[in-house]
């Protein structure tokens, strides 16, 4: 499949996410330096942003009577660990001050003004232990680091303290640490606007890899997940667990997704946009072949379902896409293409809600050939999301790129699935 970044600006016409090329892929060369590795914890506040509960008489009143947030509220959240520490802690400081404020009321004409809210979550901030919201990310990305492998070293807890404090990591070096991986929560809550419209939890992190011989940074970036899309009603519900319950899976996704992206991503070496299809689709990544997909032109119709997800009339699709290494990527890196090994493909499939993925319904990994023909039958007349990334071996590591994706790969590296994956539909009498 030939490039097509003379396009890109008319495909990124009524595109989702579309961006041009503006940063340049990472420098991952330091991966091969990593040695002894902490990861560690940033002590800063991540920004809250709910948007979509009560904040003001502009955006509506959280509605029930009373009891909606009353776990929440009396300090909801015990007996926790790891990630859903530091999900609870999310949602009592980013909601717990806005219903206490609003006390159940129902209509937007009562909801205190914004002010007011404001200055009740920005005590709420004070006295909530921001510590544990952001060790509970470190948590993931060292269970992650863990699991597959990676030579990770402890040190006290009061000199990481420190260390983070003042951000100089340069007596690491003294316990045998020759990288520090420093994580932190920058922005988390959920994204939307209108009353009772579908919000989205979004999490937004920032990672830094430093080396202690110097205090160097070795890497700048910010990685993001966006989840699950519900109303307030059903985010509310059940004292506001759906919403834990998913800021706590979106801190196991992104520590995945660091890890994956510090220790073992190798950029393609071609990262323009590629043909997906039609003349208003793009590809960036490994482009899909069959089923091709579409850009997002007019949201939840009758018309959208037709001009934006592409129809397939089975439910066991086969998948196709482009073969790693592509010609281009050994065009623009002939020597280090010829040393890759091993290829093999990652595959992953969500269903769609509100026009995002909803829950992923099939996953495969290490398939050995750039298709597949779902072994699990899907739903009828039900949207999806996919998307695949390549896994091979380069100079004896274990490598990845990124996941195929309608968005440039140059802005921040997203969480997969997601909102920008490729999409495709099956028919209502698909079988």
């Amino acid at each position: 499949m030939t490039s097509a970044s003379g396009v890109v600006l008319l495909a990124c016409v009524g595109l989702v996410g579309c961006a041009t090329l503006d940063a340049g892929p990472p420098d991952t060369a330091y991966q091969a330096t990593l040695g002894e590795v902490a990861v560690v914890a940033t002590e800063q506040s991540p920004t809250l942003g709910f948007h979509g509960f009560a904040h003001g008489k502009g955006e509506g009143a959280l509605t029930g009577a009373g009891g909606t947030f009353a776990a929440c509220l009396s300090g909801g959240g015990g007996g926790c660990s790891g990630a859903a520490c530091g999900a609870a802690l999310l949602v009592i400081l980013g909601l717990c001050g806005v219903a206490g404020l609003v006390g159940g009321i129902a209509g937007a004409a009562e909801a205190p003004d914004a002010s007011v809210a404001a200055a009740s979550e920005a005590h709420l901030a004070q006295a909530v232990e921001i510590r544990t919201v952001q060790a509970a990310l470190r948590d993931q990305v060292s269970a992650a680091a863990l699991l597959r492998g990676a030579r990770l070293r402890d040190v006290p807890p009061a000199l990481a303290q420190e260390a983070a404090a003042t951000g100089d990591y340069r007596s690491f070096a003294a316990f045998g640490v020759d990288s520090v991986v420093e994580t932190g929560l920058v922005e988390a809550g959920t994204r939307g606007s209108g009353i009772n419209a579908p919000v989205g939890v979004h999490l937004r992190a920032r990672v830094r890899v430093l080396a202690t011989a110097d205090d160097g940074e070795r890497l700048v970036a910010d990685y993001l997940y966006q989840g699950r899309h519900r109303t307030l009603a059903e985010w509310a519900a059940d004292d506001g667990r759906p919403l834990k319950t998913e800021l706590e899976a979106g801190y196991r996704a992104l520590g995945e997704h660091i890890y994956e992206q510090v220790f073992e991503l190798l950029p393609l070496p071609d990262r323009r946009a590629h043909s997906a299809g039609g003349a208003l689709s793009t590809a960036f990544g490994l482009a899909p072949i069959s089923p091709p997909t579409r850009g997002q032109l007019s949201g939840e119709s009758v018309l959208g379902d037709i001009l934006e997800w592409t129809a397939v009339d089975t439910l066991r699709p086969t998948l196709r896409w482009q073969a790693f290494p592509r010609a281009s990527d050994v065009a623009l890196a002939p020597a280090e293409m010829a040393r890759v090994r091993e290829v093999s493909y990652d595959l992953v499939i969500a269903q769609e809600m509100h026009q995002a993925p909803e829950r992923i319904v099939y996953r495969r990994q290490g398939l050995p050939a750039p298709e597949h023909r779902l072994e699990t039958a899907l739903e009828p007349g039900t949207r999806y999301f996919w998307t695949i990334r390549s896994r091979f071996r380069l100079d004896g590591r274990s490598r990845l790129t990124e996941w195929g994706s309608t968005r440039a790969l140059d802005g921040d590296s997203v969480v997969a699935p997601s909102a920008f994956a490729y999409r495709f539909r099956t028919t209502k009498t698909a079988f």
